[in-house]
């Protein structure tokens, strides 16, 4: 009978888990979603910009040597391994080739809004409550209000 009283306290000692990847519902900093060939990665992160906010969602973020399609130095080359190595060696961007891009929410509708920064998405602002989006060489695949289902939500200036 001792060992349910320490197996007690080992459980409370554990760390909570994670949120899993399918919902940032509730998220107190700002939703990124990241369409992945087959499945769109919603996570829950922080950061002053879009950048930043990937950077902190636990993806493998792999940056890009020269010059990205937005201009911008250590690029998004690769996110969780794609596109992979043999189909981009991430040495710069070339003229007419996919890219990740970044997507941001506008208003009057509701809806994704390319993002044609000069810094990629280190030039898009980001803050609490916010949504920012990345997809490869297209469009998102589903509209901001299934990656932030809470009613009535609106992004915030930021």
């Amino acid at each position: 009978m001792a060992v349910l009283p320490v197996l007690a306290s080992l459980l409370l000692t554990l760390p909570s888990p994670m949120p899993g990847p399918e919902t940032a519902e509730g998220c107190e900093g700002v939703t990124v979603a990241v369409a992945l060939p087959g499945e769109l990665v919603v996570r829950c992160a922080h950061g002053a910009d879009a950048r930043q906010a990937l950077d902190s969602t636990g993806l493998a973020v792999h940056a890009g040597r020269g010059e990205g399609p937005y201009g911008d130095r250590a690029y998004v080359c690769r996110i969780n391994n794609f596109p992979t190595a043999a189909d981009d060696d991430c040495a710069g961007h070339e003229d007419g080739a996919p890219y990740w891009k970044v997507w941001r929410v506008g208003l009057a509708p509701v809806a994704w809004r390319t993002s044609q920064t000069g810094d990629g998405p280190a030039g898009v602002a980001v803050c609490p409550g916010s949504l920012v989006g990345f997809s490869f060489g297209g469009e998102m695949p589903v509209g901001p209000e299934q990656v932030i289902t809470t009613p009535g939500w609106l992004p915030p200036r930021c």
